[in-house]
């Protein structure tokens, strides 16, 4: 038998106006008493709120949409996790929509989520979108009146990039992840517009295909070598890290012969014996930040602004001492 607000005030033996309020969370003029009974009948009784009956009645449904690209991708699956966590403290849960970095899939779920009468959304926008599915999409979201958050979390490629430009290296390898991940070909991007900034051009033999694992940095590189790089970006600490067992045992000294720069920032860094550069994205900071601005949003009725970056830092160690300029200018 499905357990009613009116159950709940012939237990109590109170109105149903009362306990309406109590449960809905308005019964600023009802004793502390018999808020704590009806709390308390209310959760014997195993009650759950219609939350269409309660988006109906008092315009919000306390739900959130968090639409991402890639749920098996580890930093997305943390932040997704921490959102969630951080939307329960204000007493909102969420719809989950994992679009698989599909422009179609990401629509769908924003249609759906709108007609879900959500109170507000969380998206990180398709890599694959064309102009006229990123005009459409803003169209809805306009037209919508639901407050969204739009993340753009991938500066790191950039930033990395240009601090080994700035070093003076020309010939940067890059070490790849899958490159079926937006968040990869995210960084690539960045890579390829710090090069175009410099004058640099482009060069795909300069690209190893990565898998985010120990041994294919090891496996990259003789390749890398072979291409006279002087510098390398790998897109996580965990390639950099068989990239630095590889130049241990073949006596090239990181920093010194050759520069290298992770991504991610594991703990373990400032530890190694050359420590390592590396970017970092503070996932627990942007975590209630997003929560934090859309809560805000809903609760005053402000507009958000379009995306929402976050910049990541790049932690500068001993792993990028080498500087090219200094090396050729040693040299003449």
């Amino acid at each position: 038998m499905k357990v009613t607000i009116k159950s709940i005030a012939d237990a109590c033996h109170l109105s149903i106006t009362s306990v309406s309020l109590v449960l809905n969370g308005k019964a600023d003029h009802i004793p502390d008493e018999t808020k704590k009974l009806i709390l308390k009948t209310a959760k014997e009784m195993n009650y759950f709120p219609n939350p269409n009956a309660v988006g109906l009645a008092g315009g919000k449904t306390r739900i959130i949409g968090l639409i991402i690209t890639d749920i098996g991708n580890m930093f997305l699956s943390e932040m997704s996790r921490i959102i969630e966590t951080e939307l329960r403290k204000y007493g909102y849960t969420i719809f989950l929509g994992n679009t698989g970095d599909n422009s179609k899939r990401e629509m769908e779920y924003l249609r759906e989520f709108i007609g879900k009468r959500v109170d507000g959304m969380i998206l990180l926008h398709s890599s694959d979108a064309s102009q006229e599915e990123d005009e459409e999409m803003r169209k809805i979201i306009s037209a919508c009146n639901i407050p969204v958050v739009m993340l753009d979390t991938e500066q790191g490629g950039y930033i990395a990039t240009k601090h080994l430009i700035e070093k003076g290296h020309v010939r940067i390898g890059s070490l790849l992840g899958p490159i079926g991940q937006s968040s990869v070909r995210k960084r690539l991007c960045g890579y390829r517009r710090a090069l175009e900034e410099a004058g640099i051009a482009f060069d795909e033999e300069l690209l190893y295909p990565g898998d985010f694992t120990i041994h294919i940095g090891a496996r990259a590189m003789p390749y890398f070598l072979e291409r006279n790089v002087t510098a390398i970006f790998a897109y996580n600490d965990m390639m950099a890290y068989g990239i630095l067992a590889y130049a241990k045992e073949h006596g090239i000294q990181i920093g010194k012969d050759m520069a290298l720069i992770g991504y991610d920032d594991s703990f373990i860094n400032s530890l190694l014996e050359v420590p390592m550069s590396s970017v970092r994205q503070p996932r627990a900071e942007m975590a209630e930040m997003i929560a934090k601005i859309l809560i805000d949003a809903i609760q005053q009725k402000h507009e958000i602004p379009s995306p929402v970056i976050f910049e990541p830092k790049l932690y500068i160690r001993e792993s990028t001492n080498y500087d090219y300029r200094a090396k050729e200018a040693d040299n003449v």
